[in-house]
């Protein structure tokens, strides 16, 4: 009875495009909550002055990222690691980008991204940024250890994972616009872009479950993978409570997704997707430090985001 029920599993994920737990459970592991504190309360670190744009610490932050790329052997994109340039003439801006390639050869993309810049140091004020984004950039860096172990074991992924780290996001999406306007590669040829924002807490439930998620975007991507994310969900066993709206509003689903780094690929027709866990008290304040993180809930947010990847991955390559 136990083999037919696990054969019926394996079917259905194979038939929804997930894989099966023995394909993640692995990985799943490595997106650990030690894991991603580390990486928070590094970026959040004194040192780090708030991360503000062309400042000291934010180009600590860009190097600190840079490193970990190169630790798992993320290869450049199109030549490069980095992508640096001026804004308004005057603040110079880096963008950060690591690929785990395709398998087998492939021309098709997968764009995962979050914004490492912040507020910086105002009237003697330091903003630390915790949520907003050293969250972001812990589950990045989490799913490009993820990915990069995948690769190594040799069971994928379907087609290149890029990862990027945006500058400039407190800039009106200085970085993405760059990027996408700089884009070496046509933009059909991006499978989905996959933005994480504001991604650690947990105290603005969109209901009473503090283990919830909002996704945005949900619409733009081709039908057949538009139920990836809640079978994931299901699959996995994961039970995060997850809106697809911006706590049930129209205009304000619409508004929210405008002010994200995701949206400058959206505005060339690619399917975007942005996972955040919504504003709250500390936002864009100094307020924001690791201590409102939400480990346990982020790294099941992060699990959810790899499979959800996986599945647009496998869907995509077929």
């Amino acid at each position: 009875m136990k083999k037919a029920v696990a054969i019926i599993i394996t079917a259905l994920s194979i038939a929804l495009h997930i894989p099966v737990a023995a394909q993640t459970e692995k990985y799943e592991e490595i997106a650990s909550e030690s894991l991603q504190r580390e990486i928070v309360e590094h970026l959040c670190d004194s040192v780090m002055e708030g991360r503000g744009s062309g400042t000291g610490g934010g180009l600590l932050a860009r190097n600190y990222i840079l490193d970990r790329f190169e630790q798992l052997d993320l290869r450049p994109f199109y030549f490069s690691r980095q992508e640096s340039f001026f804004f308004n003439e005057k603040i110079t801006m880096h963008n950060v980008l690591g690929v785990v390639p395709a398998l087998d050869i492939c021309d098709k993309y997968i764009v995962v991204s979050a914004h490492y810049d912040h507020l910086g140091v105002i009237k003697g004020k330091t903003y630390p940024g915790a949520d907003d984004n050293a969250s972001g950039v812990a589950a990045l860096l989490a799913l490009a250890q993820m990915f990069s172990q995948m690769r190594q074991d040799g069971i994928g992924p379907a087609v290149n994972i890029l990862f990027v780290a945006f500058d400039g996001k407190e800039y009106s999406m200085a970085g993405s616009k760059r990027f996408i306007a700089e884009l070496p590669i046509a933009p059909q040829d991006i499978v989905c872009e996959i933005n994480m924002d504001i991604l650690g807490s947990t105290l603005v439930p969109v209901r009473k479950n503090p283990e919830y998620l909002i996704i945005l975007g949900r619409n733009t991507l081709p039908v057949n993978m538009r139920d990836i994310i809640a079978n994931c969900n299901w699959r996995r066993n994961l039970n995060l409570d997850i809106d697809f709206t911006f706590y049930g509003s129209d205009d304000f689903t619409k508004t929210i997704y405008k002010l994200g780094d995701h949206y400058a690929f959206n505005q060339k027709g690619v399917p975007a997707l942005l996972f955040t866990s919504g504003f709250h008290e500390h936002t864009l304040k100094t307020t924001d430090t690791p201590a409102i993180i939400n480990y346990e809930v982020l790294a099941k947010r992060t699990k959810l985001i790899f499979n959800t990847i996986l599945g647009i991955a496998n869907v995509s390559n077929h």
